[in-house]
């Protein structure tokens, strides 16, 4: 790399160092060996790519630029490699080559963390990037850079940090025997890190803490709990009423009080899952414990650890089956087979638990898709809010567009934007008096 010289400005090397990272992302993408040590690097090079615009003009930086771009002209060669391996060269060198990745990687791990602190000493830290509209940005443009523990606890104001699962502004993986927590991590990150959308959550950054794996949402997003705090009946108040503590009562919830406000739910989290079915991302765990409110009862989507990205939307994929009792798609459960009917599927019990109020897990499935097919949705429908005849009528909409999207056959189900535009039309109902 020519521009790797001592001459070379600040400025220069930034560009040099940006076009290779997007070279070694565009090649990655491609990879058919080493494939995962291949995503391992695309997700640190994003980080990289997020902090390359703004580093200071540094003698510090240039020769950590200078270093970084080394590597990476050892990283590009390597993920070249990858893309047209033999069977023969395979069996033979796969390990090896494997092998020389991760010693990349590690060492780009380094640069990621010696970059960190000069912006850090010179700049006073790594500002988030967030913007909410719905886009997808280039390569190279993460939203969660890599950063410091301490910076990263330091930059959530309010509730503890709470453990993988429970929905709170920092989740904390615990690496163990059952659990592949880096992977979980390299996925959310990967999937997130490149997605802008007002209904998914905001990355605010990551790191690695000795046994412990630290994802860290804005915790704006996370404010008033997760949907399903708001649903699951009396039984919970008392854990909801602490979680809500300081910020806003579960008598006050407008999630519980008014019809209205759970269909704005179910339509901004369908949104969320139409944007993602677009570019391929199928969550495959989509349940109302990953649908998080924020500080205007907005819901978010979270918990991306299990997401896969297919090669083209509307693809089918063979995989390992995962997700949570209640909601797995059971097609997809027999088959191992996964696609966006999948988590339409998932979807529609997130209706039925807003609309009925009960567990997905422990839901009698069958006698409350019976009542909504014989127009008996009263019977099942959760007393309270009561619903006015108004009401009623766009919740039997809601609730026939759920029956579809538990179709047992995944080609007989609903695309997300059909779900979009019923509950949109839903909404339209009632806000029509």
């Amino acid at each position: 790399m020519d521009m790797l010289g001592n001459a070379a400005s600040v400025a220069q090397l930034v560009g040099t160092v940006g076009r290779l990272i997007s070279k070694i992302i565009d090649a990655a993408r491609t990879a058919r060996q080493n494939k995962r040590e291949c995503l391992y690097l695309t997700v640190r090079l994003s980080i990289i790519g997020e902090v390359l615009p703004r580093l200071p003009q540094d003698a510090k930086v240039k020769r950590s630029l200078t270093e970084l771009g080394k590597t990476l002209g050892e990283a590009h060669e390597l993920v070249l490699d990858c893309q047209n391996w033999s069977t023969a060269r395979q069996l033979i060198g796969a390990r090896r080559h494997a092998d020389s990745l991760k010693e990349v990687n590690g060492r780009i791990d380094s640069h990621i963390n010696l970059l960190n602190l000069v912006f850090n000493t010179t700049s006073g830290g790594i500002p988030p990037n967030h913007t909410d509209t719905a886009t997808v940005s280039s390569p190279g443009s993460s939203s969660g850079p890599a950063a410091p523990p301490t910076q990263l606890r330091g930059a959530v104001q309010g509730p503890s940090p709470r453990r993988h699962g429970d929905g709170g502004a920092v989740k904390v993986l615990i690496k163990n025997g059952r659990q592949d927590v880096e992977g979980v991590v390299v996925t959310e990150v990967e999937i997130l890190s490149p997605l802008r959308h007002p209904h998914i959550v905001c990355l605010v950054g990551w790191c690695s803490e000795e046994e412990d794996r630290i994802i860290v949402y804005h915790h704006e997003h996370t404010s008033n709990g997760t949907l399903r705090d708001h649903l699951l009946r009396l039984r919970l108040r008392v854990r909801v009423r602490a979680r809500l503590r300081g910020r806003s009562s579960f008598r006050s919830s407008p999630v519980r009080s008014t019809w209205k406000m759970r269909v704005e739910v179910l339509l901004g989290a369908s949104r969320a899952m139409e944007h993602l079915h677009r570019f391929g991302v199928i969550h495959r765990n989509v349940t109302s414990f990953n649908i998080l409110l924020d500080g205007s009862w907005a819901p978010r989507m979270s918990g991306f650890g299990q997401a896969i990205l297919l090669a083209a939307a509307g693809d089918q994929v063979d995989t390992e089956v995962v997700g949570t009792p209640g909601y797995v798609d059971p097609e997809y459960g027999r088959t191992g087979r996964v696609s966006a009917a999948s988590d339409v599927y998932s979807f529609g019990m997130v209706i039925l638990e807003t609309l009925t109020g009960e567990d997905a897990a422990t839901m009698q499935m069958d006698s409350v898709l019976l009542a909504i097919r014989n127009r008996k949705l009263r019977d099942v429908l959760v007393r309270r809010p009561a619903a006015t005849p108004r009401q009623l009528e766009a919740l039997e909409l809601v609730a026939h567009t759920a029956e579809c999207c538990l179709f047992p056959h995944g080609n007989d189900r609903p695309a997300m934007s059909n779900v979009v535009t019923n509950l949109e039309r839903a909404l339209t109902i009632i806000n029509t008096y």
